[in-house]
């Protein structure tokens, strides 16, 4: 302020006029400048802020469309699940009647087997594979008695009916069927009127060279194979249950024999089911009726049908 005073005493009053004049001018210009600035650089943020809502706006219309997708996606993927829950309630049924169309091929074929194939006992073909048999004993296949005799049934394809046959051709043990070569197979075919090709096929030859080994080196295993079951509460007898899957069945409220023999295949997969993937991939179509074969106490015919079972499932 001194200095303005000192300098505005210097001039006289035309020349303080003009200072003030210029000062002024000054101001208004840079008043005038900064608005004009002020001014675009508010343009430039209602541009930025119009821009800023259109992309806003975009997102918000890409949002609402992902929105009413993914909505359709879930209703997509809950028709996908009725449907598979639809294909899995078929798929039990379709196993259900899986099962008990292998119940009844094995029946007929049990029945079959009991008949003997009779057409290739016509024109005397058993009788003359019976005195070709009784030759080759002593020579080609070791002699035997009833006093010798072995559990022919541990033979898988071997039941009852076929092990009395057997025997009344003089075979009653493991060492005996091991000695067969092919033409002795089909000597024996004939001679108890069995399907031609069923004795190759259930390798009775090398099911026998086993157990005979097992026979001369660990009887005792021999002796537990022979044992029948006893305990209708162990499930772990039914072909294909283990411990684990014994423990799923008696939590689902399966405890024995005989509730296993009445519960339906759809049923025994629902409990493998809610068990999980590792469960999932099990086959329980034979489960009830091993079980109805056990409840009954049909012991031989729950070995024969077990023998013609692979891993608890009908072959094939």
């Amino acid at each position: 302020m001194d200095f303005l005073t000192d300098l505005f005493s210097l001039l006289d009053i035309r020349d303080s006029l003009l200072v003030l004049l210029f000062l002024f001018v000054a101001f208004l210009i840079g008043l005038i400048t900064g608005w004009l600035y002020w001014r675009r650089r508010l343009e430039e943020l209602r541009t930025e802020l119009t821009q800023t809502a259109q992309a806003l706006k975009l997102q918000r219309a890409e949002l609402d469309e992902i929105r009413i997708k993914l909505a359709n996606t879930e209703e997509d993927l809950h028709r996908a699940n009725m449907d598979a829950d639809n294909f899995r309630k078929k798929f039990h049924t379709c196993e259900e009647e899986k099962g008990q169309l292998r119940a009844d091929i094995y029946t007929l074929q049990e029945k079959a087997d009991g008949k003997g194939a009779t057409a290739t006992a016509k024109g005397g073909g058993a009788d003359a594979a019976k005195v070709a048999l009784s030759a080759a004993m002593g020579s080609r296949i070791t002699k035997a008695d009833a006093s010798e005799k072995d559990d022919l049934k541990l033979i898988n394809g071997v039941g009852p009916f076929i092990e009395k046959k057997l025997n009344a051709l003089g075979l009653y043990t493991y060492q005996q069927i091991s000695q067969f070569d092919d033409e002795l197979v089909d000597q024996v075919t004939d001679a108890i009127e069995f399907f031609p090709g069923r004795i190759a096929r259930d390798n009775w030859v090398g099911q026998a060279a086993a157990l005979y080994q097992t026979k001369l080196t660990n009887p005792a295993a021999l002796k537990k194979a022979k044992s029948t079951p006893s305990n209708p509460n162990d499930l772990k007898v039914i072909e294909g249950v283990g411990p684990k899957i014994e423990q799923l069945l008696k939590k689902g409220g399966i405890n024995n024999w005989d509730e296993l023999a009445n519960a339906t295949v759809s049923r025994l997969q629902e409990i493998l089911d809610t068990a999980g993937d590792r469960y999932r991939i099990h086959d329980p179509g034979t489960w009830p009726k091993q079980a109805e074969l056990l409840s009954k106490g049909d012991f031989a015919a729950f070995k024969e049908y077990t023998d013609f079972l692979q891993g608890g499932k009908s072959p094939g």
